[in-house]
């Protein structure tokens, strides 16, 4: 097992020393190629005639981000390095299709290095292409880089694939592919277009509000101890000293955020730890609640809400099925042509996988065998 990601400030692949002390020989002869500068001292223009892009808004969308303002093709990228924040000169790369080129690269190397697929024992490798997400994140999901991100993300596939079949055999892989989530539409486009009632929650100034709010009902003290993607973490050090009880405070949290613009309701940990929500949007949050590293108030926006940052212009954070509804598709061993057309949960990848291989499914797994791909 050697799970990989990639470091930003140097652009090169690491793991986790939890799995291993060192990188393998193979791993470090894969960085001293240096692809990541290969790919990020270029020019990012695009793929087809732009006028071909008829899927997308015009590249000058003033609905769109970009890098430091620039938003339309063509895109200096090692210019753009130089110029990157707090010196994270590499995340250019995961911001660019050329992000997903380079995890191609690497896959590739990691099954021709690891020997993956030659003996009678199954082996599993998963692949993260994601540089879709930081693009739609930053252009929105309408933009002309985002359909050329695409275009550049088929081409990858389609050669991992040939290369898979050609080092094993097609026949002789399962392979699934689906997403992480959705994303929602720019909220000032849909606003203006459509006249639809979105907008962005400022997570700074609604956090500035509740800290004054809690000062002025509990005393001052810093009640609040950070904010991170619609959850609300308190000082629970501070609530116990103060002699207060937390579902108490976190009663009042939750209530007083009910009342900021664009949000739909709120839940504590409290709650979600003594009550079971069966399906809808709080279901979806409950599986998504951990007891010791979830916020203490986790907010939820409206639909077609996002949260406000500066450096993009949408985000995929909420439960609603613009951000939930994901393609998976099945393809390669044992696998025939069909389509289902039925609710599946992600979590049903596992145990289908498991029923294919003959072996039990892992622990804690709470997902269904997809039963259709086994008739």
């Amino acid at each position: 097992m050697l799970p990989i990601g990639s470091i930003l400030k140097k652009g090169f692949w690491i793991t986790s020393s939890f799995y291993t002390d060192s990188l393998p020989r193979w791993v470090n002869d894969f960085n001293s190629k240096a692809l990541h500068d290969t790919y990020t001292n270029r020019l990012w223009q695009p793929l087809l005639p732009i006028e071909s892009y008829t899927e997308s808004l015009p590249d000058n969308s003033e609905y769109e981000h970009g890098f430091n303002g620039q938003h339309t093709f063509p895109y200096d990228l090692e210019n753009l390095k130089k110029k990157a924040k707090n010196k994270v000169q590499y995340e250019i790369l995961a911001q660019t299709p050329f992000g997903d080129s380079y995890t191609k690269d690497f896959a590739i190397s990691a099954i021709v290095n690891e020997g993956l697929g030659q003996n009678e024992n199954p082996d599993y490798l998963s692949v993260f292409f994601s540089s879709t997400e930081a693009i739609g994140r930053m252009f929105g999901p309408s933009s002309v880089e985002m359909q050329d991100a695409f275009l550049r993300l088929d081409k990858e596939i389609a050669h991992f694939l040939t290369f898979v079949d050609g080092a094993v055999g097609l026949n002789n892989t399962l392979i699934f592919l689906t997403s992480a989530s959705g994303i929602a539409h720019v909220p000032d486009y849909l606003k203006d277009i459509y006249r639809i009632p979105v907008g962005y929650f400022v997570p700074g100034a609604s956090m500035a509000l509740l800290k004054s709010y809690l000062n002025v009902h509990y005393g001052e003290g810093d009640w609040v101890k950070f904010y991170h993607q619609g959850q609300v973490f308190l000082n629970r050090e501070l609530i116990e000293d103060s002699n207060l009880e937390l579902h108490s405070v976190q009663n009042k949290v939750a209530n007083f955020l009910l009342q900021f613009e664009g949000v739909a309701n709120t839940v504590t940990s409290y709650a979600l730890q003594n009550n079971t929500f069966n399906g809808g949007l709080l279901g979806k949050v409950q599986n998504s609640f951990h007891p010791k590293y979830s916020g203490d108030v986790i907010i939820n926006l409206k639909p077609g809400w996002v949260e406000k940052t500066d450096d993009q212009v949408t985000g995929h954070n909420s439960s609603y099925r613009y951000d939930s509804h994901v393609p998976l598709i099945w393809y390669g061993w044992k696998i025939k042509r069909l389509k289902i057309n039925r609710a599946i949960d992600l979590t049903d990848i596992a145990p289908t996988i498991c029923s294919f291989m003959n072996i039990s499914a892992p622990g804690a797994s709470t997902g269904e065998i997809i039963v259709e791909l086994m008739e």
